[in-house]
């Protein structure tokens, strides 16, 4: 493949990894809003605290293999073998002993109903890992297209009809572990369908593969820790009818962030990685951007926490008056969790990729402090632990950025100014008027106030709220960018 080549299709890949990142948000959220109605607290919990055996289970049984094949220079097919019999031995393997640990990991997780489902996760393991190397080969073929529409089309026909037809059915938690597997399935087949490779599995191979995905899979192990922790403690802590409550909670909470989130992590390393060297620049574009993104999701994210029980009442249905409070303190995490976007990417661009895992021990170890300290309260109360968590790592990373990048963090944090001024004018008005409104109309109606009232101040005072940072690049930029440019006459910058 020549240079040009690979080029176009880098940029098509990239251009459908974003569509069907968008679009994927958008049908998850849809589709498990739908499946959540049907199914009520106590069996998506259920549900859920199978899925964790089976997601540490498929990514130890996978063990990198799926990366290891993308980052290898030149594959041959012994290599796609190899990486098959690695997987297919150790998935069976893995499989076999969550199948006989049962009964001790309910115990454990204070459900002992929970056995058959995670028995039934067990012998998904194998299904689950290998249907990630005909994944991993059309990334590697940079098959954005066909990867999005297998990936998307497997899920709107495993959940959002099997896994809806089950829920009707009467399944109950069963309903989930059924759309599971037969996503799973489409990936596999259709994964092969479009790659047809060797389903030769070997034995011996190029140990480089082996020692790669051995460090990814250490990689995502961490990453899956500090994202199920506290999954798992709410479960044993509180029960699987909570953790359903929890989970709900969390996933609504997050679909706007990925929503106006989901490229900025990528984009920005990839960008800062170019300029790693130019201290000042990055400097600028870290203070630039955390203004954009305080003032764009902040207000939003304010109207989300003070309306939070409308919202699930909405959008959940009465059986989930008990996800309101918790998706009022996710929501509040929100404004760190925007940070992390930035600071995280920015520091592995600088080669400072400890302190974002320092960062991540110190916020597991604070919230699994929390969680036993408060087991005795209710969880609506414990929660609140959360945004103090993601205020820890947001905080412990922005200063490590600033000592990298030589600037004060008060800096960085008076950057944000705009977007803190709007999020608390946002709680002010969604406040006012609660008394006398009923709960829908007067979120519709605070939801349009903020909106007017924000573009109304962005249009009187905008260099005071975006910063001189965001200002300067606006202004620097609007020469090169017709957006830009008419986004500068609307807010009244001046541009040379």
């Amino acid at each position: 493949m020549n240079s040009q080549s690979l080029a176009q299709r880098t940029v098509s890949a990239l251009a459908w990894t974003y569509a069907g990142a968008v679009a994927r948000v958008l049908l998850q959220l849809f589709v498990q809003l739908v499946l959540a109605r049907l199914l009520g607290p106590e069996d998506y919990g259920k549900a859920n605290a199978a899925f964790f055996v089976l997601a540490l289970g498929w990514m130890l049984a996978e063990g990198g293999s799926g990366a290891a094949l993308v980052q290898k220079e030149k594959l041959e097919d012994e290599d796609i073998g190899f990486a098959l019999g690695l997987v297919l031995t150790v998935s069976l393997a893995m499989g076999g002993a969550v199948v006989l640990v049962s009964g001790p990991i309910a115990q454990w997780l204070g459900a002992a109903d929970l056995r058959p489902l995670i028995i039934a996760s067990g012998l998904l393991i194998p299904l689950q890992a290998l249907s990630n190397i005909p994944a991993s080969l059309l990334r590697r073929q940079l098959e954005g297209k066909k990867l999005q529409v297998l990936q998307l089309g497997g899920y709107a026909v495993a959940y959002g009809v099997v896994g809806v037809m089950l829920a009707v059915a009467g399944s109950g938690p069963w309903t989930l572990v059924g759309a599971f597997a037969t996503h799973s399935l489409i990936s596999l087949l259709g994964g092969y369908a479009m790659t047809r490779h060797t389903l030769r599995p070997r034995w011996r191979g190029d140990r480089g593969l082996l020692k790669f995905g051995l460090s990814v899979t250490l990689a995502n192990c961490g990453n899956w820790a500090t994202e199920n922790l506290d999954r798992l403690l709410v479960t044993r802590l509180w029960g699987t009818t909570a953790l359903g409550a929890y989970t709900a909670a969390f996933t609504l909470s997050r679909a706007p962030a990925s929503f106006l989130l989901g490229s900025v992590q990528s984009v920005a390393f990839a960008a800062a990685s170019r300029v790693q060297n130019e201290t000042e620049v990055l400097r600028d574009r870290l203070l630039a951007t955390l203004s954009a993104i305080a003032l764009v999701c902040w207000p939003l994210f304010a109207v989300m926490a003070v309306h939070a029980s409308d919202i699930v009442f909405l959008l959940y249905g009465h059986r989930w008056g008990d996800a309101g409070p918790l998706f009022a303190a996710f929501s509040a995490s929100l404004p760190f969790y925007a940070m992390l976007s930035v600071t995280g990417p920015l520091l592995w661009s600088i080669k400072a990729v400890r302190h974002d895992v320092t960062a991540q021990v110190l916020g597991m170890a604070a919230l699994a402090a929390c969680f036993f300290a408060w087991s005795d309260r209710p969880l609506a109360e414990a929660v609140w632990v959360v945004p103090f968590v993601y205020a820890l790592r947001a905080l412990w990373m922005l200063a490590a950025l600033s000592r990298a990048l030589k600037f004060n963090v008060f800096t960085a944090l008076a950057s944000m100014r705009g977007g803190a001024m709007l999020a608390t004018l946002a709680v002010a008005i969604c406040l006012l008027g609660r008394p006398w409104m009923p709960g829908l109309v007067h979120l519709a109606v605070s939801g349009l106030l903020v909106v007017g009232v924000s573009v109304c101040l962005l249009r009187i005072f905008p260099r005071q709220l975006f910063g001189p940072e965001l200002t300067e690049l606006l202004v620097g930029r609007a020469a090169e960018s017709r957006p830009l440019a008419m986004l500068c006459r609307m807010l009244g910058l001046h541009t040379s």
